[in-house]
């Protein structure tokens, strides 16, 4: 297969797949009776769930949000470390 259409070919991730993905960010994936997904972030609250019918959708989303709450979570802390460093 020529290198350049090598990324048009790959499999699909399996749901299994998809489970151990969100499981190592911290979140919770499962397939609902509608056949749609729900991944349910590690902030611990029903109210944050994101319902999707795509799985990639729901991996890419998951990896989206716990980025984006440890660059803020990071940042939080940079905060700290230089208001009590006298800075």
């Amino acid at each position: 297969m020529p290198r350049a259409m090598r990324h048009l070919w790959r499999q699909a991730m399996t749901l299994q797949e998809a489970k151990s993905i969100a499981r190592h960010l911290g979140c919770t994936l499962r397939k609902v009776r509608s056949g749609d997904y729900c991944v349910k972030f590690p902030d611990g609250s029903g109210s944050m769930a994101y319902y999707t019918d795509s799985l990639e959708d729901a991996v890419n989303v998951a990896v989206a949000v716990v980025r984006k709450r440890e660059r803020r979570n990071a940042h939080t802390e940079l905060g700290r470390n230089l208001s009590s460093s006298g800075a």
